[in-house]
């Protein structure tokens, strides 16, 4: 990571074509080979469209950064505040879901999920906000180890629907530490 010029900013709105295409390109490669082909392109066709989109960006609850090397779009991350969960009602709307860390392959192993992941907990804590949580596919256990590594710990469970496909997505948290 040292020898690039790893940069987090926020993400613009005539960048969101862009953002549509990694993020599509990013998911497909990830899950496409991983379930049904008619449940995921029901899901392709309503969740990644740029009005869809341009809805989620135009949120004020959203927040959208990239991640930059060198000058280069590598990943993004999606935030949404004051996102309550089912099993973390004791903090009302004092909460931050990360929904989703994207990494383009050509930039894994520098350790930008976890410099997101950083970005996320120095907004909460700026929101003071208690807990930051998450949803992950029950499948993808390699999220959900690096997840644990990162002090996350499961707390609940709710239903992703992949298209007409019902799948459990396993809920995380980790209290928001501040600097007092």
């Amino acid at each position: 990571m040292d020898n690039n010029n790893i940069s987090i900013k926020a993400v613009e709105a005539q960048e969101l074509p862009f953002l549509l295409e990694l993020s599509r390109d990013t998911f497909v490669r990830n899950y496409g080979h991983l379930n049904d082909p008619l449940y995921f392109q029901q899901y392709l066709d309503k969740a990644f469209t740029l009005p869809q989109f341009e809805a989620e960006w135009a949120d004020p609850l959203s927040l959208f950064y990239w991640t930059m090397v060198n000058g280069e779009y590598a990943g993004y991350c999606k935030l949404m505040r004051e996102a309550p969960a089912r099993g973390l009602e004791e903090a009302g709307s004092q909460v931050l879901e990360i929904q989703r860390i994207y990494v383009d392959d050509r930039f894994q192993k520098l350790g930008l999920g976890k410099l997101m992941l950083q970005k996320a907990l120095e907004i909460a804590q700026e929101s003071n906000y208690e807990w930051i949580w998450l949803g992950v596919w029950e499948n993808n256990h390699k999220a959900i180890a690096w997840y644990k590594s990162q002090g996350f710990e499961a707390f609940g469970e709710h239903t992703f629907w992949m298209g007409e496909d019902p799948q459990r997505d396993w809920l995380m948290k980790r209290r928001v530490m501040s600097d007092e």
